[in-house]
């Protein structure tokens, strides 16, 4: 089952992204989240094997490929400075992710494990700011929905843990599709 739903994941992206460099780096990225998303939903853990390198394959891919949206702002840069940009936003990105998951984290301890911190961490340096925002809030509601669900159909108990990796991981790569056009839609409500 998973391996049809990450081939037709796969598919999807080809038609929406056809064959490119694009295509390249959100299937890397799909790929990574959607391991992490079912080693966490099957184990319990988000590895720091897996998580470490991915934050140090993130910034260099931030430094050749800022993320999409940060540079449209700027008339074309030399690449020193498009690189500065991109690897500064994907810093800054996962600092804030890493801060907002923490602070409850230490506040409620034993409610969010530490993986969901450095995960959230990594979407940001993936993801850049703002997006890694786009991305946090369609996990927490994402994962909200299904955990209330799940409670009144009875499948889990109050006190029982859901894990938050995979919610992360589903917002993570529709944010990296659409995160752009959904921050824009959004500000437009305001």
């Amino acid at each position: 089952m998973l391996e049809l739903g990450t081939g037709l994941i796969f598919a999807g992206l080809y038609l929406y992204y056809g064959l490119g460099v694009e295509l390249a780096v959100i299937l890397f990225y799909s790929s990574l989240f959607i391991a992490i998303g079912v080693i966490d939903l099957e184990h319990g853990l988000i590895l720091n094997k897996i998580v470490y390198p991915a934050v140090l394959v993130a910034l260099i891919l931030d430094m050749f490929l800022p993320q999409p949206g940060i540079l449209d702002f700027l008339l074309p840069q030399p690449m020193i400075l498009a690189a500065l940009i991109g690897g500064a936003n994907g810093f800054l990105g996962g600092a804030i992710g890493f801060t907002l998951l923490l602070i409850p984290a230490l506040i409620f301890r034993g409610g969010m494990g530490f993986g969901d911190v450095k995960m959230v961490a990594l979407i940001g340096f993936v993801a850049g700011f703002p997006l890694v925002l786009v991305s946090l809030f369609l996990g927490i509601v994402l994962g909200g929905l299904v955990s209330l669900v799940l409670l009144l159909l009875k499948i889990k108990k109050r006190k029982e843990a859901v894990p938050f990796g995979p919610f992360l991981a589903v917002a993570t790569v529709v944010t990296l599709i659409w995160g752009s056009d959904l921050l824009i839609w959004y500000l437009g409500l305001l």
